[in-house]
């Protein structure tokens, strides 16, 4: 009843308001409907996480605790930072977000084959989405007893998690990910999400699939060789045909993978603005508390609505990738499969200090 009660106020809003005005009265009636209908849980289970919390340290608790700056700021002596903006949606100045897609029906076991840091900034209002490539080789901290220092960073995820049993810190493999992020490159974690196929599928499909432009061809594998899947241009793409999509790199490597993944997040971006993508967000908060891994709270879920009713997807939010000129594809031993394995060997420092400069918002 509440769910129809939504879709006719966004019909009335469509002809009635303009894009701007509909984005945000619906984005803010998304919390007063979840308030609606989930009654007691949602009083005593607000500010709760919806999975295991990172134990890794943040700015956030940091500048809390200690008064420390977060990485990239420096302070004069004797000189107290205060933000000179005030933060939109009750909301810390920024949140950086581990956002991982899991190559599994399930999150037992899984690589991660699709990772991003999401910047989010409640001050400038304004999102910077990073990808980084899987095949990244890194050093894997704190399972050492197995046998494993190094690795894929895509590997880190596998390694962490609940089916592997490897890890003994929180959050699994987002948890062993996002400290392998932070050991390697400095990266500061507040959250994470990880995202698996099945669920891909439904979000895509809950909205009512994304349209997308593709600047080349793509090909799969069919029977061992390469096929043509979709051809360069337009398309309208379901759930299913989105992640195939996401998840081919013939001919293009890595790399073009990572620009197709970008298109498809575009392309669910660009949906979400539409009436259809409004409609959906109910059904799409909860498939987040069923079928998704995030220790993000419904309180912290409803500021990321609130910031995203307040931005233009077209200004305000950025997607980039660390420069191809900062790696080499070369072959290394992966001691895990006990085999040697093409990879992408980085420049350290200087992946290092772009995320320095991603983290404090200088980067791109």
């Amino acid at each position: 009843m509440i769910k129809n009660l939504f879709v006719k106020l966004i019909n009335f809003l469509t002809n009635h308001f303009s894009d701007t005005q509909i984005k945000i009265f619906s984005l803010v009636l998304v919390v007063v409907t979840v308030l609606a209908g989930s009654g007691y849980w949602v009083l005593t289970t607000w500010y709760q996480p919806l999975g295991p919390s990172l134990s890794l340290p943040t700015p956030t608790t940091d500048v809390l605790s200690s008064g420390t700056p977060s990485p990239g700021l420096t302070p004069v002596p004797g000189e107290t930072l205060t933000p000179t903006i005030v933060p939109v949606c009750g909301a810390p100045p920024t949140l950086t977000i581990l956002v991982s897609g899991v190559a599994s029906q399930n999150y037992v076991y899984g690589l991660a084959d699709a990772i991003r840091l999401v910047r989010l900034d409640f001050q400038t209002q304004t999102v910077t989405v990073l990808a980084l490539p899987r095949d990244l080789w890194v050093e894997i901290p704190g399972i050492e007893d197995h046998g494993i220092t190094v690795g894929k960073l895509n590997q880190a995820y596998f390694f962490g998690t609940q089916g592997m049993g490897y890890y003994e810190g929180s959050g699994y493999g987002s948890g062993l990910l996002a400290l392998t992020l932070q050991e390697n490159y400095g990266v500061w974690v507040d959250h994470y999400l990880a995202v698996n196929l099945e669920s891909f599928v439904q979000i895509i499909d809950t909205i009512g699939g994304i349209d997308i432009y593709l600047a080349g061809d793509v090909y799969r594998k069919v029977n061992g060789q390469p096929e043509l899947f979709l051809k360069a241009g337009s398309h309208h793409l379901n759930g299913k045909k989105a992640e195939i999509l996401a998840r081919q790199r013939i001919e293009i490597g890595d790399f073009g993978r990572i620009n197709n993944q970008t298109v498809i997040l575009k392309g669910i971006a660009a949906k979400m603005l539409t009436p259809s993508g409004l409609k959906a967000i109910p059904d799409l908060f909860n498939q987040l508390k069923r079928n998704v891994l995030t220790d993000l709270s419904p309180d912290q879920i409803s500021q990321l609505i609130c910031l995203a009713g307040k931005i233009d997807y077209q200004e305000d939010v950025s997607f980039e990738t660390l420069p191809g000129a900062l790696m080499n594809q070369t072959m290394v031993f992966d001691p895990a499969r006990r085999t040697h394995t093409s990879a992408l060997v980085g420049d350290t420092a200087g992946i290092r200090s772009l995320i320095e400069d991603f983290q404090a918002g200088i980067w791109p």
